[in-house]
């Protein structure tokens, strides 16, 4: 039985289709024309027989065109059975909830500018299972190893800054809390960590000596500036900013720094949120990573014919160059010359 992997290119038939009637008005057209001209023993006479109106050519590459359009259809018959292999690569995006990342150091703040660069990198991971950490003093898994990437694009619309009730910014916990969501083993395996490197709590080198143990490739985007800024806080009276004990405004600073330590001992990158470019940067590192063969089974798949729909256009329209052309323009020439008057002729005396 006939199927089609992409039929909505069935509707470019209408094209072909059209071709052809505008191929037959244009021959009706033509015929009444060479009868207007001369009877059709004078055409005999002349040429030895009536001029091609070219017809036989369009309609060649009108079915021509069809077969094209049934070609990019892709139309499948016969079955293979076969070894097919899933690959895949499991990330870990670890994003930082804590107070700091209200700042609008970058706009519109440091987690809406990070929840951004994440949810335009996602549609480039996919075919990837990707697990979701938000941490502040203490670290929480939001979404586990999924292929599921609408969810996890879902999950991410409720992320919010103090979502943890622990304040701080534990990057150490961050590590643990991901490292328990991968396999303890294999190829293409990536911690996204996204933060303003602010670290209260937690030993990073410690961290760092893990993921290096582990074999997990960091991939570190910081938001934030080093300059910073106040840490807004909302409510009923206005914004309003962190103030310390003292009554100071706090003043929160990002770390691209520590980040950038982390990375580097593990073999990856830091990337900063401030480019443009973050998200693209972010897919191309983690396409770069070796991935891990997630399962192996025996499918059924059908089996493509579009080759020899596009080898039976081609024969077509070589064929069609290869038929008479459509008028000799000569022999009509010498046709129209035949059948000037002679009266005309006559008329002109010699003194």
């Amino acid at each position: 039985m006939v199927s089609f992997a992409a039929p909505a290119h069935l509707l470019l038939l209408v094209l072909p289709a059209v071709g052809a009637l505008l191929a037959l008005w244009r021959h009706r057209a033509r015929l009444s024309q060479q009868r207007t001209l001369a009877s059709p023993s004078v055409w005999r006479q002349v040429l030895g027989g009536t001029p091609s109106t070219g017809l036989g050519r369009l309609l060649l590459w009108c079915a021509a065109a069809a077969l094209i359009v049934l070609a990019l259809a892709r139309p499948q018959w016969g079955e293979v059975k076969g070894e097919v292999s899933i690959r895949t690569r499991d990330v870990v995006v670890a994003l930082d909830v804590s107070d700091s990342m209200r700042c609008r150091d970058v706009e519109p703040s440091r987690l809406k500018r990070a929840l951004a660069i994440l949810r335009r990198a996602l549609p480039g991971l996919d075919g990837n299972r990707v697990a979701v950490v938000v941490f502040a003093g203490e670290a929480y898994p939001l979404v586990p190893l999924t292929t599921d990437l609408d969810a996890v694009a879902t999950f991410l619309e409720g992320v919010e800054p103090g979502m943890i009730a622990l304040p701080g910014s534990n990057l150490e916990r961050a590590v643990d809390e991901s490292l328990k969501l991968l396999p303890p083993e294999g190829k293409g395996r990536v911690l996204v960590l996204i933060s303003d490197g602010e670290n209260l709590q937690g030993d990073i080198d410690a961290a760092a000596k893990r993921l290096r143990e582990g074999g997990v490739r960091m991939v570190a985007v910081v938001s934030g500036t080093p300059e910073g800024g106040p840490i807004p806080i909302g409510g009923r009276q206005g914004v309003r900013y962190k103030k310390d004990r003292s009554g100071t405004v706090v003043i929160t600073h990002a770390h691209p720094e520590v980040l950038e330590k982390l990375a580097e001992s593990t073999g990856g990158v830091l990337i900063r949120a401030g480019s443009g470019t973050a998200a693209q940067q972010i897919d191309r590192a983690i396409a770069k990573l070796q991935s891990r063969e997630m399962e192996s089974s025996r499918r059924v798949r059908r089996i493509d014919r579009f080759p020899i729909f596009l080898a039976l256009a081609v024969a077509l329209i070589v064929l069609g160059f290869a038929l008479p052309p459509w008028r000799k323009v000569a022999a009509v020439a010498v046709l129209l010359l035949a059948l000037v008057p002679p009266a005309q002729a006559q008329s002109v005396r010699l003194p």
